[in-house]
């Protein structure tokens, strides 16, 4: 077996250095016709190109989010996946997050500098939309994982004429609020989805993005509950009024040959270029895996018995790819003993890209689906009233009624009907939104989002039992900001 990637991140974070591209160079030369940002983004390819750079940071073939073993959220069998953090824990995902917006801020600047001025209004509005739809896409990530932090915009003085101090961290409101701003504009200034270019986002991506801000706001640790109603209502325009739609059956999800469907709103990318990690990475031992995408078999075990269990997680598989009708282990029977990640495994590769170590497996990672959105306005719903709806509850059977749908595969378990209960009105606020979390503990499992949601629902210790909260303390609920930096602007408790 491989050595898992994930070991060879480096956990460090020189948010200085990043934000300002520092080197050898004297900062007071400007050499005659020296590339700036004001004199290179003068188109809107030029700008989108900045764009795309941002996201290649956070998703490459050996790098950032393909991998999804980065937190302790029940669902993840990763060796590092414990409490108890040191002041390097997921340093990694600071440098990533500020690099990306040092990708995205000197757009804005020259923008704002007027570089796009001969171009149609409209166009430079939906190019600085999708500027600030991905800064606030990177700053909502680093909120919830370090709280109180910077947020530096095209405006913020140079950060090595002009340090940053303790004080340059803003109150977590504070940061919610500029995130909310830019998410504001973007919606109302974006370009609505165009299916030829699946991976820029539009403003029905940024409303998306919103709700979900809305409905974080509403928990903890901010716990602003008039927010549920905004992301109720917000959520409810998405679902009403965009292009999007569910796929019918749950074993069209993921499949490769269904990549961008009407249900994904935003996704990190994969292309010849930028290819998505190799099938052998998310295998069994049987079929020649890495070690990556292992899966807690408690959490498997407490999965619903349904199509959609044995479509996203792998608990039974053939020996042998090539010969699906011969032998299947199930995984206690199984080399490792442990079930795997199945969104990212065969039957929605298909063989070849399963069992090929190198090229393009053809997966994309979803970010934000439609699925996600119906369980944000479901929630948010029910918690905004005293108790659920009757459209929450007929939404959220939408997502529990496909899952429990049967569906001809070549997974024998998926042709039998699941026996998930339903959702009722008979349920009280406190048993529906259980129900609620629950269900986006299932269907949006490998996707990043159940951190997030023991995080502000604080299950972080409760999900991690038994065996990873051993070292569990309050100060868990946020990162550490990496040892450089905390010595400019200081660190979180605990650490």
């Amino acid at each position: 077996m491989k050595s898992n990637k994930i070991k060879i991140y480096k956990s460090i974070a020189l948010l200085l250095l990043i934000l300002t591209g520092a080197s050898c160079e004297k900062l007071t030369e400007v050499p005659e016709g020296k590339l700036t940002p004001e004199s290179f983004y003068q188109t809107p390819a030029q700008c989108e190109a900045a764009f795309t750079g941002s996201m290649n940071g956070l998703y490459s073939t050996w790098g950032g989010y393909t991998a999804d073993g980065f937190f302790p959220n029940g669902q993840n069998a990763w060796p590092n996946t414990s409490l108890g953090y040191s002041v390097s824990t997921n340093n990694q995902l600071w440098q990533w997050h500020f690099k990306a917006i040092s990708n995205i801020n000197p757009v804005l600047k020259a923008i704002k500098g007027g570089s796009l001025k001969l171009f149609p209004a409209d166009q430079v509005a939906d190019i600085t939309g999708q500027a600030r739809f991905l800064r606030a896409f990177n700053y909502f990530i680093l909120v919830r994982l370090y709280g109180r932090i910077p947020f530096i915009d095209e405006d913020t003085p140079d950060v090595v004429t002009t340090p940053l101090k303790p004080e340059s961290r803003l109150e977590i409101a504070a940061v919610y609020d500029k995130i909310e701003a830019d998410l504001v504009f973007a919606a109302a200034n974006m370009y609505d989805r165009d299916p030829s270019t699946p991976g820029k986002p539009n403003k029905w991506t940024a409303k998306s993005l919103l709700a979900k801000v809305y409905l974080t706001r509403a928990t903890a640790p901010l716990n602003e509950t008039a927010n549920y109603a905004k992301a109720r209502d917000i959520a409810d325009d998405v679902i009403k009024n965009s292009p999007y739609s569910l796929v019918p059956l749950v074993t069209d999800v993921f499949k490769t040959s269904n990549v961008n469907n009407n249900e994904s709103i935003f996704a990190f990318q994969s292309s010849s270029l930028y290819p998505a990690m190799p099938g052998i990475d998310n295998a069994p031992d049987e079929w020649g895996g890495w070690g990556d995408g292992a899966v807690k078999a408690l959490w498997a075990d407490s999965y619903p018995e349904q199509p959609r269990k044995h479509i996203y997680l792998l608990t039974d598989w053939p020996v042998d790819l090539y010969n699906i009708s011969g032998d299947w282990v199930s995984y206690p029977n199984s080399n490792s003993g442990i079930p795997w990640c199945g969104k990212r495994s065969w039957p929605n590769l298909t063989v070849d890209q399963q069992l090929t170590d190198a090229g393009n497996s053809g997966i994309i990672i979803p970010i934000i689906r439609l699925a996600d959105v119906i369980l944000i306005f479901a929630e948010a719903a029910n918690m905004a009233g005293n108790g659920p709806t009757q459209l929450a509850v007929d939404r959220l059977n939408l997502i529990i009624d496909r899952a429990n749908t049967p569906s001809d595969t070549e997974v024998p378990k998926t042709s039998i009907p699941g026996v998930e209960p339903r959702a009722t009105m008979a349920l009280s606020k406190e048993a529906f939104d259980l129900k609620v979390i629950a269900e986006r503990d299932y269907e949006l499992c490998f996707e990043w989002d159940r951190y997030y949601d023991l995080l502000r629902k604080k299950l972080l210790m409760e999900a991690n039992l038994p065996d990873d909260a051993n070292n569990f303390v309050p100060t868990d609920y946020l990162l550490p900001i990496p040892p450089f930096d905390a010595k400019f602007i200081g660190n979180n408790p605990g650490y």
